[in-house]
């Protein structure tokens, strides 16, 4: 009666005909979870970005900053053009890379891991140097020049306003006047260019002079419309000590300043000499120098700190494309 299984035309095992293929790929119910992998962080070019740029600023910073522009600036101008050529050559190379990539015709992982770290070394590379010439023309003229002038000049002592004239020291630098010279501030004198430069008589016990050629000066120290000069070490009994003013520009304003005085106060300067009233020359010229060795510093770590931030924000950017 049961001699034959036949469950609507099917006959054998009813769950022969549903095989692997019909129902699918076996998926366990339970497994280990799905791991994920992390973009490594190329450390090397992370290094390589953030020295090598700042490399190239200091190296410019200091070339156009210190003694050695000074002593021989055709030397600085060939290694910045070397430097220059170089630089400049490298980011074009990289770039050149770059558009052959977004244009398909390569890929920038052609060249290895590296790639994208050597663009954005050749571009920042660019920018310091860019940025490290003018920074170093700023601190040379603004600090540096006038004391390897001074530096370059004579150093007198004993020198008496009184009977001595301005032509007698022409390559004076440094100056210690005798004892008893003094600032006359009752013949002082402020010319006003946007700053306002300010002039006034060194002479020996306020006594008249026929030609006054030695100047006390400063700027911004001063009224351009009272005779109230507060430049340097004028309150000091004990200041004798002059330092001399060698920047062309400034000693132009400094003449016309003394040009009214003379009209003001019917005197004459023959030959006038211009120098910053102190106590002592060889600290002034210390301050002086380490002002500029300070803007130095200063520029470089606010260039490091900058270069940080860049290289914080690639290592960011080229984490998320996947780059590295």
């Amino acid at each position: 009666m049961y001699a034959k299984d036949n469950y609507g035309g099917f006959s054998g095992n009813p769950y022969s005909q549903f095989n692997g293929q019909d129902m699918g790929p076996a998926k366990p119910l339970m497994g280990p979870p799905q791991m994920t992998t992390r973009t490594r962080i190329n450390l090397l070019g992370v290094l390589a970005a953030l020295f090598l740029p700042w490399a190239v600023y200091i190296t410019m910073f200091a070339l156009w900053s210190f003694q050695l522009r000074y002593t021989a600036p055709g030397k600085v101008l060939a290694i910045s053009v070397i430097l220059g050529l170089i630089v400049g050559l490298y980011l074009l190379y990289r770039v050149q890379l770059s558009c052959r990539a977004l244009f398909g015709q390569s890929y920038l992982v052609e060249t290895g891991r590296f790639a994208v770290w050597a663009l954005f070394i050749a571009v920042t590379a660019a920018v310091a140097f860019g940025v490290g010439v003018p920074m170093g023309s700023y601190n040379y003229s603004k600090n540096m020049r006038g004391i390897y002038d001074v530096q370059s000049l004579n150093a007198f002592v004993e020198v008496n306003p009184a009977t001595m004239r301005g032509q007698e020291l022409m390559d004076a630098g440094r100056v210690q006047f005798v004892s008893g010279a003094n600032i006359n501030l009752n013949l002082a004198n402020g010319f006003k260019n946007t700053d306002i430069y300010c002039v006034a008589p060194i002479t020996v016990n306020n006594v008249a002079l026929a030609s006054y050629d030695f100047w006390a000066v400063g700027k911004n120290c001063c009224s351009d419309q009272l005779a109230d000069f507060r430049c340097g070490a004028y309150k000091s009994q004990e200041a004798k000590g002059g330092v001399r003013v060698t920047d062309d520009v400034d000693r132009d304003f400094y003449r016309l300043a003394v040009q009214q005085a003379q009209s003001a106060h019917a005197i004459k300067a023959i030959h006038p000499l211009f120098f910053e009233w102190t106590g002592d020359t060889h600290e002034q010229m210390l301050n002086d120098e380490r002002a500029g060795y300070q803007f130095f510093l200063m520029g470089m770590m606010g260039h490091f700190l900058f270069q940080a931030v860049l290289v914080a924000i690639a290592v960011t950017c080229f984490t998320k494309s996947r780059f590295e």
